[in-house]
């Protein structure tokens, strides 16, 4: 007899499933849980990410060096990694190597990319004020 006790009626649940279902452990947001290892790329030998990108066209070796930057990038800037990354791909691909080779030099690459961006972020709410306060209420709106 079937009850919300004793779990669903094993007769009517296929027999491959009953032995194979496994508990997954899940987070605080109800998502799966991985090993960390297997969810995060791991770094790459700059000799071996090298020798890979000369194989490689363009469009592959953006991919490849973003792979091994981004989880850099996110360790120091986690808000903006992604956009922070994007800039950052745009340099010399020998420059990209020396930045994932030379914390340091990541760290003040990041805070240049920033600076950046808070410059253009200034820039454009700046614009919108301009552009607001030129608004006129006695004016007709389609003119």
């Amino acid at each position: 007899m079937h009850n919300t006790r004793n779990g669903p009626d094993p007769s009517l649940v296929p027999q491959a499933l009953m032995g194979t279902m496994m508990p997954m452990p899940l987070d605080v947001a109800g998502m799966p849980v991985g090993n960390a290892e297997t969810t995060r790329p791991q770094p790459v030998p700059i000799t071996a990410l090298a020798s890979a990108l000369a194989s490689a066209n363009p469009e592959q070796q953006r991919a490849m060096l973003g792979e091994q930057l981004f989880p850099l990038v996110d360790q120091l800037e986690h808000d903006h990694a992604g956009k922070v990354t994007g800039m950052l791909l745009e340099m010399d691909q020998t420059e990209v190597l020396h930045l994932i080779e030379s914390p340091d030099a990541l760290k003040a690459k990041i805070q240049e990319a920033m600076d950046v961006l808070r410059l253009a972020q200034a820039t454009a709410v700046a614009s919108q004020s301009d552009q607001l306060s030129s608004l006129s209420l006695n004016e007709p709106l389609g003119s």
